[in-house]
């Protein structure tokens, strides 16, 4: 039996993925060393920092030494990278399992490439797939759906608490896998402590698979007097295809702040016939992220009303990323 991984590093650990994955890590018990590119962060505890250029695989390599997993948990356009990390990965010789760029929609769906947001978390995965074969090296994506949690808060779910609106795509009826932040971080614990039983495929983990027409009742019990708004589908992915045209023209790199990147990604979840698999219900790993009741749901939506909807003087700076924050 291969010896358990203890050593870890989060590639990425001060954006809105890796912060909550540093921490659950480090409360599991794994030696956990953040690293990210920007100096002038602190994590607090036992947990080491390292600022880090993910260009240099001389500089991956040390960092990687000793190493037995690497969580990438950085944005779509530092993807491009994932050569140079698997390279320095396989360098180091220590490093064990990684955990891929994904956290959000279905990136191995067939027909996830239509949406170009995902493009570069596609293209990296085929990178990780053809260096490591044959190698001692495995990996594991791990596929969350939207952070509700998170998002709805901050006005970024569909359900603006700030000027109390309810925004419905299409018919309202296709229903969406959806995640808490503490669900997905505690699922890269779970991947890393029992590598063999995951290893080399998608994860699927979500706490809740609900429409918004299934929502909006829940949300007018816990706050009644929403707005709704109601919205074509067709001429908002079409209106999505001329902006992203319109940046590519304007030679536009880090699409992640554009409107259009967030609107592919709301036209992912929202199509009417789950052709990207929005609803991934039946792919759940059972007992990672089991799905929960709706009056589960209901109580949730409770306390994210009373603890964080009307407490907007809070830090409401992060970078919008919509609810695929990567």
């Amino acid at each position: 039996m291969p010896s358990p991984i203890r050593n870890v590093v989060v590639l990425g650990a001060t954006g809105n993925v890796g912060k909550p994955v540093t921490a659950a890590l480090a409360a599991a018990g794994f030696v956990v060393t953040a690293a990210f590119r920007s100096p002038g962060q602190m994590f607090l505890g036992p947990i080491k920092a390292a600022v880090m250029d993910y260009s240099s695989v001389g500089a991956l390599v040390d960092l990687f030494k000793g190493q037995g997993a690497v969580v990438e948990a950085f944005p779509p356009h530092v993807a491009h990278l994932q050569s140079t990390i698997i390279d320095a990965c396989l360098r180091a010789g220590t490093v064990k399992h990684i955990i891929t760029p994904d956290f959000s929609n279905d990136t191995f769906n067939p027909h996830i490439m239509e949406l170009p947001l995902f493009v570069p978390k596609v293209e990296a995965q085929k990178v990780l797939e053809e260096k490591t074969r044959g190698t001692h090296l495995i990996w594991s994506a791990v596929i969350t759906g939207g952070w509700y949690d998170w998002a709805i808060p901050l006005g970024f779910y569909w359900i603006n608490p700030k000027t109390n609106t309810i925004t419905v795509y299409g018919s309202g009826n296709q229903r969406n896998s959806m995640c808490r932040v503490t669900t997905a971080a505690r699922a890269v614990c779970d991947v890393l402590a029992d590598s063999d039983r995951f290893k080399n495929r998608p994860i699927y983990v979500a706490d809740y698979t609900v429409s918004m027409n299934q929502l909006i009742p829940i949300l007018e019990e816990v706050r009644p007097g929403w707005n709704i708004v109601k919205v074509d589908l067709d001429k908002f992915v079409a209106e999505a295809r001329r902006l992203w045209e319109e940046d590519s023209k304007r030679g536009v790199e880090v699409r992640l702040l554009s409107p259009a990147y967030n609107m592919f990604g709301t036209f992912g979840v929202f199509e009417e016939s789950n052709r990207y698999n929005a609803d991934f219900e039946r792919l759940i790993e059972p007992g990672y992220g089991h799905q929960k009741s709706l009056n589960e749901l209901k109580e949730e939506l409770k306390v994210l009303d009373e603890e964080q909807f009307v407490r907007r003087g809070c830090n409401t700076t992060s970078v919008h990323y919509g609810p695929w924050r990567l």
